[in-house]
């Protein structure tokens, strides 16, 4: 009875390793689909053939999201109220935005857990680095557009933010410059020291800005020009014009090579004013996944390493190392493409007036990259830690349950550690919506009604070419801004500062 009683037990045993495996894999496959993704991709499809209506349906679709996509989906949101004419409700929801997102910058112990458990998509969305800088400056501009309340706060925030990061370049620039390092000696007592040794003069590291601080070029554009309204803050919009040519020195160059170049505001001569033409080009990268083969190999060497060395065998690594890396979206209008000229109201048929020549400020391709690449090896160290710690959750288990190797049990718990890893993936959210590139042009105007002209040269598509009145007044920005996803201007060109019209692309 005792011998039959044993064999119970034993089966009884079996049985709940088995079960605790069929949870595992349960639990891995009934995770859900994403059908979210699919309306979002219809939004962003819809937003560059310029069909407004369609792509906010499609948003709101994707509002069924998981709670850690709900805000990449509000900044895709901001843009389209951009476009579409609702420039304070775009401001509101970029300010509120940009508060939120560095809120959920900050670790949560839970989402963290989840996302060792699963991956880093458990962790609500905060936006990469030049994202969140960029949130900054899309509410800067919707400010300038609407009633311009909070533009001189914008003013003071990106100067701040700009000084922060400057001071941090120019720091790593004197510490890589010190050139003194320390080298072991002893005393004439004996003892061992550390004496100071100075090498040969190197040539000097001189504090430069890097592809990823092309946003900060951006905001410090826009707070010279806020800035250089006021005539008792001459001192800093000269300051914001020297900063504007260490975050993107070839924008500054450009510009002074225009032949419409124009100073800002109050820097122009008695009666004038300036111009801004402000174009959002392009749609920003999507980020697609790639795989870390040298560490998935690498993996594959520890595990096996652990497994002879271990009670227990590991789930081998089949499954790759899954990173996200930026792609840059076609139908990009190139550089050049757009044209704009102005002419007075009461000016003679045959007067010209030059052409505005556009400069690119902040290029978000480029940036993507160098952010891709500033990071790359931090986003494989996470992988990486996340794999172990599944191979780890493995094995407790069968320690737990006391599994013996190469049993049913043990196979299934491997496969079902297989499938646990191979469903990773990698962390491809992004701001799809936000421009690819912002081109700007400025042009210095005696004040009074103005008629812009933009055109949209070698595309013959319905909205290539849009004419709009503009008021200039003396020592006052007037901006317009246009959004251009793909090869013609959709929504609204919008106007504000000086002027403020909202006027429906035809």
């Amino acid at each position: 009875m005792d011998h039959v009683s044993g064999g119970i037990r034993k089966i009884s045993s079996q049985r709940r390793r088995t079960a605790a495996a069929a949870i595992l894999i349960a639990q891995i496959f009934c995770t859900g689909c994403q059908t979210w993704t699919k309306s979002h991709e219809a939004a962003i499809s819809s937003f560059g053939s310029g069909d407004l209506q369609v792509t906010q349906t499609a948003l709101e679709n994707s509002q069924k999201a998981f709670r850690s996509e709900k805000k990449l989906l509000e900044l895709d949101q901001g843009v389209l109220d951009l476009a579409a004419g609702d420039v304070d409700q775009a401001e509101l929801r970029f300010r509120t935005l940009r508060d939120e997102l560095a809120h959920l910058e900050q670790a949560d112990a839970a989402e963290q857990t989840a996302s060792m458990l699963t991956d880093s998509r458990a962790t609500a969305y905060s936006g990469r680095d030049f994202e969140r800088r960029m949130v900054l400056n899309m509410a800067f501009i919707t400010s300038l557009l609407g009633k311009g309340q909070d533009a001189f706060a914008y003013s003071l925030q990106a100067s701040e933010a700009s000084t922060h990061r400057r001071d941090a370049i120019i720091a790593a620039a004197e510490k890589a410059n010190s050139g003194v390092v320390a080298e072991n000696a002893e005393d004439p007592a004996g003892r061992a020291t550390l004496t100071p040794v100075s090498f040969a003069p190197a040539p000097s590291i001189e504090p430069r800005s890097s592809l990823l601080d092309q946003p900060l070029a951006l905001s410090t554009y826009l707070s010279a020009a806020v800035q250089s309204e006021s005539i008792s803050h001459h001192r800093e919009t000269e300051n914001a014009l020297s900063e504007l040519g260490f975050w993107n020195s070839s924008f500054t160059q450009q510009s002074l090579a225009a032949e419409s170049a124009a100073g800002f505001g109050t820097q122009c001569e008695a009666g004038n004013g300036t111009l801004h033409i402000i174009a959002l080009v392009g749609k920003a990268p999507q980020w697609v996944s790639e795989s870390a083969e040298a560490t998935s190999a690498a993996l594959l060497i520890a595990d096996r390493i652990v497994s002879m060395g271990g009670k227990h065998t590991l789930p081998p690594t089949i499954a790759a190392v899954k990173i996200a890396r930026p792609q840059p979206q076609p139908n990009l209008l190139p550089i050049g493409a757009l044209k704009c000229s102005v002419k007075h109201e009461n000016a003679a048929p045959d007067e010209k007036l030059p052409n505005l020549s556009f400069a690119t400020v902040v290029n978000l391709n480029e940036v993507a990259e160098a952010s891709y690449r500033e990071h790359r090896d931090e986003e494989i160290a996470h992988a990486v830690v996340r794999r172990v710690m599944k191979k780890g959750a493995v094995y407790v288990l069968k320690e737990a349950q006391n599994v013996h190797g190469n049993s049913l049990v043990d196979l299934c718990i491997n496969v079902a550690g297989v499938a646990w890893e191979a469903m990773e993936k990698a962390d491809t959210r992004s701001w799809r919506m936000l421009p690819a590139r912002i081109d700007v042009a400025r042009i210095e105007l005696p004040a009074g009604d103005w008629t812009t002209t933009m055109q949209l040269d070698n595309y013959q598509s319905p909205h290539s070419t849009q004419l709009l009145p503009v008021h200039i007044q003396d020592g006052r920005n007037t901006y317009v801004v246009c959004v251009i996803p793909e090869h013609s201007m959709v929504g609204n060109v919008l106007v504000g500062g000086a002027d403020r019209a909202t006027i429906p692309v035809k």
